[in-house]
């Protein structure tokens, strides 16, 4: 069956390219999905419409990645876990964990956009790529520290600032 994309797919084509398909394929997934409509000759005339809207959802969507990639950049993300004596975590910081930040600030990303090679396993400050098109992407700078050094410090520092005000 021949149809229309009208969504770019990896495997498939881009939009507005004429591509023939399995029936089934076709009215079972790529239809009901819009992801496709049929080559009919009433629908080859759409062609430069389907493409020009294409052009100016993925637009807008560039525009959306490139707000939350700077947002991303204004960030630092501090990740407090327990670790032993060597800064070796008992557990880790993980794609997931960078995801759900992100969503907590108001930044919605998929964890497969979080270039993560391996789980943080130790203390310190690190880089993180959150890659949202080829030519959009951010550096989320995140630091994992001690929980019983923080909450140690933050002690001292509250006991500092009542002795302030005694």
């Amino acid at each position: 069956m021949k149809i229309i994309l009208t969504e770019t797919l990896d495997k498939l084509g881009k939009v507005g390219q004429i591509v023939t398909v399995k029936d089934g394929f076709a009215r079972n997934y790529l239809i009901p999905r819009k992801f496709a409509i049929i080559a009919s000759p009433n629908n080859l005339k759409k062609i430069a419409n389907i493409e020009a809207e294409a052009r100016a959802k993925a637009d807008r969507k560039n525009e959306e990645y490139r707000q939350m990639a700077k947002k991303i950049e204004s960030f630092e993300a501090v990740f407090e876990r327990r670790a032993d004596a060597d800064g070796h975590l008992f557990g880790s910081v993980s794609d997931v964990d960078i995801q759900h930040f992100l969503a907590e600030n108001e930044v919605i990303c998929n964890k497969n956009q979080i270039n993560l090679e391996k789980a943080i396993k130790t203390l310190g400050g690190f880089e993180v790529q959150v890659i949202f098109t080829n030519e959009i992407t951010a550096l989320l700078k995140l630091k994992v520290v001690d929980i019983q050094e923080h909450e140690n410090n933050e002690t001292v520092e509250n006991n500092e600032e009542n002795d302030d005000n005694n």
